[in-house]
């Protein structure tokens, strides 16, 4: 792997411009394709990662034409995927899957035992279709299939443990709410065609290229964090791709990578004057530039003010960005965007962000 120097300026300009935020695209498919999946586990998010790269709100992707997909994905949380790619992340996360383990805690926990879960998992395959089906719904045809009334209360759980599996093969993702209710489909179903996940290695080499390309470069830990578990899955994807990546130093710093191809763009991007990569950005909860990837977010947040970006639950703040760092985190208070600043703005800042707020105001707090 060939070594390229960088500073982390560089960086934070070029994975600004990757994650769509200095240029509009107004696609939600395309945006969905670019940052590896929207994240959908609270929708005015997904909603608002879309709005703020200039595509329309991803509901008649999702529920109308189809181009969508809300599934179960990274770290076990709801994303939407394209459709046309569900092959791809399926072949990953089903890759994933297979090096699942389950100790005693995991069964006290859950109720069930791994063999359980796969038979709950290939009953699932079995029972959806093409009808929306609610939880209850569901837990109760799983039940019937496997003759097993003892599945009810944990497969009652609202966090959905016992049915990401059936969505990492690919046989089962979100359909429309019936009102508050949540519902399932069978993407097969639901797309009108197969859905046969690729092959492993090509599909990691494809998810790990797609990673570094838009949240590079980053560490294998980065990637493994991300993606959803241990580190040494990904060391072996880096290792098994090495001809397509190449190692990047930050301002001294190694164990960077990123794709080859992008490597040549990277170290050429300008470290000095102004560019369109500093921002200021007004990023919604969720976003993928905070949530990826974690060496880039120590230095991206304020010592100090760590569980003020990434609160109690996994709850990621929506983010005031400036020069490629958190410099506040904003809520909506009525007509008015209300912004706590963690550090201090120039008043030619402050009102560069009032101007990309219009026509909503700024209430500085």
């Amino acid at each position: 792997m060939v070594r390229v120097r960088v500073t982390w300026r560089q960086v934070t300009r070029w994975r600004a411009g990757r994650q769509l935020l200095t240029a509009r695209e107004p696609d939600p498919v395309a945006v969905a394709r670019r940052l590896c999946g929207i994240h959908a586990q609270v929708t005015s998010c997904g909603a608002g990662i879309a709005q703020v790269r200039g595509a329309a709100d991803p509901d008649t992707a999702t529920w109308t034409d189809r181009t969508l997909v809300r599934t179960w994905a990274m770290r076990g949380t709801l994303h939407l995927l394209p459709a046309d790619e569900l092959e791809l992340w399926t072949g990953a996360l089903t890759d994933r899957e297979s090096r699942r383990r389950f100790p005693p805690s995991w069964e006290r926990e859950h109720g069930v035992t791994g063999q359980d879960l796969h038979a709950i998992t290939d009953a699932v395959g079995e029972v959806l279709g093409a009808t929306p089906m609610s939880r209850t719904e569901l837990a109760a045809a799983v039940q019937a299939r496997l003759g097993r009334t003892d599945l009810a209360g944990p497969l009652a759980t609202g966090w959905g443990a016992l049915l990401k599996p059936a969505a990492a093969r690919g046989l089962l993702c979100s359909g429309p709410a019936d009102g508050q209710t949540s519902t399932f489909v069978s993407p097969a179903a639901w797309l009108g065609r197969t859905v046969t996940g690729l092959d492993a290695g090509t599909a990691n080499r494809e998810v790990l290229l797609r990673f570094l390309s838009v949240n590079g470069p980053a560490t294998t830990a980065d990637v493994a964090r991300w993606w959803g578990e241990q580190p040494a899955p990904a060391r072996r994807w880096a290792r098994s791709c090495a001809d397509d990546l190449t190692e990047v130093e930050i301002d001294g710093e190694s164990g960077y990578l990123v794709a080859r191809s992008d490597a040549e763009e990277l170290a050429a991007v300008p470290d000095g004057g102004t560019h369109p990569g500093d921002g200021p950005f007004l990023l919604p909860g969720f976003d993928p530039w905070v949530i990826a990837p974690l060496s880039h977010r120590r230095r991206a947040v304020p010592d100090g003010h760590e569980k003020d970006v990434s609160r109690t639950a996994g709850w990621i703040s929506p983010v005031l960005v400036v020069d490629g760092r958190v410099a506040g985190v904003w809520d909506r208070d009525g007509d008015l965007i209300r912004v706590r600043l963690l550090d201090r703005l120039p008043a030619a800042t402050r009102r560069a962000v009032e101007a990309l707020a219009r026509p909503t105001g700024v209430d500085w707090t």
